[in-house]
């Protein structure tokens, strides 16, 4: 699935080159961009050494907390950047540090200044200085060598090691595992948070000792742990009050462990089901009314207390602020029925029914009192932009330099259709696209989509045209965390100058292709940028055939996964794969372009090749098309500085001449490093990618500058 991004101008697949001995242009190029995201517009006046090269850039980037270098650089913001520095050495587990500052004052003069732990301000009242040099002198790294755990029956001694020491699973370094008396104070507290959640409310965890070694820093500690009597609900109460008078009451099955979790998740249904039945002010509150110690545990007596104040009835829906967006539109998405109870929780899920129709910047909802025992909804909207455009500039390593512009105008007739159009040129390709979106075509989840679509491009092995219309529908399903579309396409596609084997380059090929695509997309990943954690599943079946209006038949299905997670306290893991396949009638073959067969390598697929340059070779050493692939990348990403990471990577392709033939495939693979950069539109990539077992035609390796994550 192609990710938000990569169809923009800086998303774009930036199809790579071959590894030449100094690609000087393109590290400029990234090291520049860092330079500029990194360091402030003015020089700067304050410098940060003594703790590595990432070390000092972290340092110094946390002094833009104190805003240190706008207005005077006077004794208190000096004063203040040194503890800052301390405070962040000593949560790392530098105990003894100190910290020296060289700062030099109007007329010329230097003067030093020394701070150690525990801090005292060393610089005089009045000072200002021009320019200000901190050094640091870091001392000892304290850090957790071995932890000891005592006294623990509800969570295993060894899983409970991980709130003290990170589980950093593939390597473990000293700083990950820092120590200071505030870091154990710390650890001891989520310790016992962690035996509180689970019933043991009473929990304690205490030092039962503290070996430092000062010449190595190593850090024995033993904990011991008293986890206290566990708390079970043996009754649970629930009164209905009206003026402190019990109106009615209910019982809530025992049997849990009492935990805040547990208190908190019984007031939300009991507040929701008071909202359900028309009670918008209702309140809640819970008290213990007993608690039994028994062997081994307490037995909870719980009572909440509900005062639901009046009942009350929706008078009305009123709309203000959208100005331009017609009004039987939003009563309809909003769907709520006058004269019955005001049900808060359905008004507020209204409220989201309307955010997501894109038009607003923020809808604000509010409840105006309108006669005795009757209220009305006030959704107050603020309109976003309806006219968008932008220009973009950018450069690959395959396509070099590229220019384009992006426009969109939303809210369309009052009715919130949307229509976008993009125009994007480069040394090798130009594009175009026309897109007109109309929510709620058919029911209030199905999307209808009417696109024109235009593509020139140079390919390593063909130069394609392809233009087209396609129109669509789509429908999320929110609780499934889904999305499903239908589409039929109508395209022309042309291919020319084929360099395949047994093709001449004068050849020219063109079809007209009717097409009916069936998608699917589930995704639970917690950035659709830069994704950390979680799963994304999607899959395609294309089906071309002469009934639908083209001139040739096939059946094209696609699917990809991708799984993220976090390993230990730093490390990030990814995992992608993908396949595919093209399937057509015996002799059919002339009829299909090489527009509809897959192109493997490049940046989000095997980084050893450029894009479409992993083919299968013929005996001479021609490319040939490729009918079907399977494609595994995997990762490893560590943050080495803020907002910059190092990945090392292995991609591995299986690509098939023949769909039909099965066992003849070849397998490239390649292995590699590179850089990562965080932006506000996806990370900004510079890999190089080496073949691990490249064939006589294929390069060493290739370098990639990209922007969007790869799968």
């Amino acid at each position: 699935m192609t990710r938000p991004g990569n169809n923009s101008l800086v998303g774009l697949p930036l199809a790579a080159r071959r590894l030449v001995p100094a690609p000087t242009t393109l590290l400029l190029a990234f090291f520049a961009l860092l330079a500029f995201h990194a360091a402030p517009l003015h020089a700067a006046t304050v410098k940060v050494s003594g703790f590595g090269l990432f070390g000092n850039a972290e340092l110094r980037s946390s002094l833009r907390l104190l805003e240190i270098e706008e207005g005077e650089l006077d004794s208190q913001k000096i004063d203040d950047g040194a503890f800052l520095l301390l405070t962040r050495l000593t949560q790392n587990g530098y105990l003894d540090a100190k910290l020296t500052a060289t700062y030099q004052k109007s007329d010329g003069t230097e003067e030093t200044a020394t701070w150690t732990s525990p801090f005292e301000p060393q610089i005089p009242e009045g000072v200002v200085a021009e320019k200000l040099h901190y050094t640091i002198q870091e001392g000892t790294l304290y850090y957790y060598n071995s932890v000891t755990i005592d006294g623990l029956v509800s969570i295993d001694p060894e899983e409970a090691k991980n709130y003290i020491i990170p589980d950093t699973s593939l390597y473990s370094r000293k700083k990950d595992r820092s120590y200071s008396q505030n870091i154990l104070a710390n650890h001891q507290k989520q310790l016992a948070a962690a035996l509180a959640a689970l019933g043991r409310t009473d929990a304690k965890v205490t030092p039962l000792s503290v070996d430092i070694d000062k010449s190595t820093g190593a850090v024995d500690v033993a904990l011991q742990v008293d986890e206290g009597p566990l708390y079970k609900i043996t009754q649970a109460e629930v009164h209905y009050l009206k003026e402190d008078a019990l109106l009615e009451s209910k019982e809530i099955d025992p049997g849990a462990n009492y935990t805040r979790a547990w208190v908190e998740d019984q007031v939300r249904a009991i507040r929701n089901e008071a909202y359900s039945h028309g009670y918008p002010d209702t309140k809640v509150s819970s008290r213990i009314l007993k608690a039994t110690p028994e062997e081994g545990t307490v037995s909870v007596h719980i009572l909440f207390e509900v005062r639901r104040g009046p009942k009350i009835t929706l008078s009305g829906v009123e709309h203000k602020g959208a100005t331009d967006t017609h009004l039987p539109l939003l009563d309809r998405k909003a769907d709520l029925t006058t004269g019955t109870p005001l049900d808060i929780t359905k008004a507020e899920a209204a409220r989201r029914r309307l955010s997501r129709l894109g038009i607003f910047e923020r809808i604000d909802l509010s409840y105006q009192d309108d006669g005795p025992g009757q209220r009305k909804a006030v959704f107050d909207y603020k309109n976003g932009e309806r006219i968008k455009a932008q220009l973009l500039l950018g450069y690959g390593s395959y396509e070099q330099f590229r220019a384009g512009l992006l426009a969109q105008r939303d809210n369309l007739f009052g009715r919130a259709h949307s229509l976008s159009f993009s125009a994007i040129r480069s040394i090798k390709s130009a594009s175009g696209n026309l897109n007109y979106t109309v929510p709620e075509l058919l029911g209030e989840s199905i999307d209808g989509t009417f696109e024109i679509n235009f593509l020139n491009r140079q390919e390593l092995y063909f130069d394609r045209e392809e233009r087209g219309v396609t129109m669509g529908l789509f429908r999320r399903l929110p609780e499934l965390k889904t999305d499903i579309g239908l589409d039929y396409a109508f395209e022309r596609k042309e291919a020319r100058n084929p360099k395949f084997e047994g093709e001449d380059t004068d050849d020219f090929q063109e079809a007209n292709i009717g097409s009916l695509s069936l998608r699917a997309t589930r995704s639970n990943i917690d950035d659709i940028l830069y994704p950390k954690s979680g799963y994304e599943i999607s899959g395609v079946v294309r089906y071309a055939d002469e009934s639908l209006g083209g001139e040739t038949s096939f059946l094209k299905p696609e699917i990809s996964f991708a799984y993220h997670k976090q390993l230990g306290s730093r490390w990030l893991f990814h995992f992608g794969a993908r396949a595919a396949q093209i399937t057509f009638s015996e002799g059919t073959l002339s009829e299909i372009p090489p527009n509809e067969f897959f192109l493997v390598g490049g940046e989000n697929s095997v980084r050893g090749y450029r894009r479409g340059e992993a083919a299968p070779l013929a005996e001479n050493g021609n490319p040939t098309r490729v009918e079907a692939y399977s494609l595994v990348n995997l990762e490893l990403e560590y943050p080495i500085l803020d907002r910059l990471n190092l990945v090392l990577f292995a991609d591995a392709a299986r690509i098939w001449e023949s769909a039909e033939a099965s066992e003849l495939y070849e397998t490239l693979s390649s292995v590699g490093l590179g850089f990562r950069y965080n932006t506000i539109v996806g990370p900004v990539r510079l890999e190089y990618g080496h073949n691990v077992d490249p064939r006589p035609e294929d390069p060493r390796g290739t370098v990639h500058l990209s922007i969007g994550f790869p799968f």
